[in-house]
């Protein structure tokens, strides 16, 4: 091969040379250039970018030996130089992007378990005791990070609770985050807070003896605006849309209630749901004092204004560890006021992870043939290792994707969707 056509290549106008690479149908071919120089590099990651594509994100940690132990063994090494991130093709076994070099400074393994994923960027959540008037106030702060472009924006801190005492404080607490569709620190970009817990020291709560902090922050006109929702109801989960109405569900004796909240004029609707529903046991919804592990999880879809259920099977092969064994999807029907399971999803894929679940289009996705018509539950679990495939909704099957790091010293500590944004 000539110097000179070598030279051709590399004088490619890059708008000529995105155009080649969208014809590249497999995320692993795209990988591939990416690692060739830094204009393909660039080319490609505006390719990445107009995908739109929910991709896997493993939060790890590099491992060392142990020298606290007289057998060999090996640890994670939690120091901020250690934590990494890697972005991989869910169906790939060899495709992947190293985020180490954009990682966030001072995080710690405390703050990847409070980590979200949100149209592009990561959310750190950090908890802060101020000391105020003899008594700990605790504050909330999300921090926003976008791995791609290094920007960086936070949320002012959110008052949680008060104690006069270490022993007053929450034996239990457990935090649900949800967004709009809109982009991080965008006009009308809204972020809601749950924060439920609980004063009793006990193995099981009952929802009459949690507390609730429920709250939304939006960006408006240049600034943060914080307004809390003064509800008596303790509520199992919470979703939003983009006319900023907030849906909380809530589990009452052998059926469920949907509050929903208008953010906007300020009142709100009581739909109680009129059917059970299959495989869920209403009486077993307690809360935890150490976990809570949730198998239903709400998913809304911004483009149709859909309110979904998705109820995860599991086999528990014990308290810490289960395996998924498939989903079922229902939808709310507001008019007749009942849960209407659904056995087709149509184009799209739902995504699930620990922190949410996800509702995105199929259509002008780069995924393999098999994928194409959507229809398919992507899923992946912190709480086991080998617990990451695709559930398909036509014939109820499941294949197991492998574990990107395996054969490697790293740890995954926390795996979500990612869909990388260069804003």
């Amino acid at each position: 091969m000539s110097s000179s056509f070598l030279q051709g290549w590399m004088d490619l106008p890059l708008e000529l040379l995105e155009l080649i690479l969208q014809r590249l149908s497999l995320m692993d071919n795209l990988m591939s250039c990416r690692a060739t120089c830094r204009s393909w590099r660039k080319a490609c990651e505006a390719v990445l970018f107009s995908s739109q594509l929910l991709l896997r994100l493993s939060l790890l940690s590099s491992m060392h030996v142990s020298s606290q132990s007289s057998s060999r063994s090996f640890e994670p090494d939690c120091t901020a130089n250690n934590i990494i991130g890697i972005l991989s093709a869910p169906w790939s076994n060899h495709d992947s992007i190293m985020l180490t070099e954009t990682w966030p400074h001072r995080t710690c393994l405390n703050d990847i378990s409070r980590v979200h994923s949100v149209q592009g960027w990561l959310m750190f959540n950090n908890f802060h005791c101020v000391r105020h008037n003899k008594k700990d106030q605790t504050f909330s702060e999300l921090s926003f990070f976008n791995p791609f472009s290094r920007a960086r924006f936070k949320l002012p801190k959110l008052f949680l609770f008060s104690r006069f005492s270490e022993r007053s404080r929450p034996r239990y607490c457990q935090l649900r985050l949800v967004f709009n569709s809109a982009p991080p620190g965008s006009e009308g970009f809204v972020v809601v807070f749950l924060f439920v817990f609980s004063y009793q020291n006990r193995t099981l709560m009952a929802p009459k003896n949690m507390k609730q902090r429920l709250a939304f922050i939006r960006f408006k006109q240049g600034s943060w605006i914080e307004e809390s929702i003064e509800t008596k109801e303790i509520f199992y989960d919470v979703a939003v849309d983009d006319d900023d109405k907030l849906y909380g569900l809530k589990f009452k004796r052998n059926t469920s209630v949907v509050f929903v909240f208008n953010l906007r004029e300020h009142y709100h609707e009581r739909l109680v749901m009129l059917n059970p529903i299959k495989d869920i046991n209403f009486e077993g919804f307690l809360f935890g004092s150490t976990s809570f592990y949730r198998r239903h999880r709400l998913a809304m879809d911004t483009s149709t204004g859909e309110l979904l259920l998705v109820h995860r099977l599991e086999h528990a092969w014990s308290s810490l560890f289960r395996f998924t064994e498939g989903f079922r999807v229902y939808k709310l029907e507001r008019s007749n006021l009942r849960w209407c399971e659904v056995l087709d999803i149509g184009d799209r894929f739902l995504f699930w992870d620990d922190r949410k679940v996800s509702v995105l289009s199929a259509k002008g996705l780069r995924v393999p043939e098999e994928f194409k018509g959507g229809n398919c539950i992507f899923f992946c679990d912190e709480h086991d290792d080998h617990d990451r495939g695709v559930f398909f909704l036509a014939d109820r099957t499941i294949t197991r994707f492998r574990d990107p790091t395996r054969n490697s010293f790293l740890r995954s500590f926390q795996e979500m969707w990612f869909t990388p944004s260069p804003y």
